[in-house]
């Protein structure tokens, strides 16, 4: 992977794709209420499921959900959480997420090594990592090369994953969109602050 920040490409604004997962929280705001005014399409991923019934919902390919499975192995492998098992079909249908982008863009919180995230877990490898299930997305996109962006609503700051220091490292210029298919996921639990990163990069992109 070769370790450059925000490549400058030329876009077709009107071919860009939100890679999503529908959720409430980040992942509702990256793309149902901000994205659309933007004419930003949406891809939001489901196992098969009733309950899952956004307009956008885009069910994941048996193919697709066992590579998930193997892909959520190998990012417990860093993240060396329990009970995964529980959760494995939003956690596989994660992988569609990550594997149809070029880039992906996280909110949530970055968990230092030894430290003990929100989620009750601690941080029990050498690498920083992300709080909660957005961990595991962001886990993989890491596993797998892509450009790798986290708004950390703790901090209030943009980060990326270097693949050279191995490490986040604080974005010090506004951050917008540079691939036609991209990931936007996240917490939850979202605040004014991560909102209002989300807007800024579609802002910076289309205008």
């Amino acid at each position: 992977m070769i370790d450059i920040f925000n490549m400058e490409n030329k876009l077709d604004l009107t071919n860009i794709t939100c890679h999503s997962g529908g959720a409430t929280g980040a992942d509702f705001f990256f793309f149902e209420t901000i994205g659309e005014n933007y004419g930003v399409k949406t891809k939001a991923y489901s196992y098969k499921t009733k309950y899952h019934t956004t307009e956008n919902k885009v069910e994941i390919s048996d193919t697709d959900y066992e590579e998930g499975v193997k892909e959520i192995t190998k990012a417990n492998r860093v993240l060396s959480r329990y009970g995964i098992h529980k959760f494995m079909n939003l956690l596989a249908r994660n992988w569609s997420q990550v594997k149809y982008s070029d880039e992906v863009f996280a909110i949530g919180t970055i968990v230092e090594p030894g430290k003990k995230g929100s989620k009750g877990f601690y941080n029990k490898s050498e690498f920083q990592v992300v709080d909660g299930g957005t961990g595991y997305a962001v886990q993989m996109a890491i596993n797998n090369g892509k450009f790798v962006y986290v708004f950390d609503q703790d901090k209030d700051k943009w980060f990326r994953w270097s693949y050279t220091s191995l490490k986040f490292i604080e974005v010090t210029k506004p951050l917008k969109i540079s691939y036609e298919n991209f990931a936007g996921i996240g917490t939850r639990e979202i605040k004014p602050n991560g909102i209002k990163a989300i807007e800024d990069i579609y802002k910076l992109t289309f205008n």
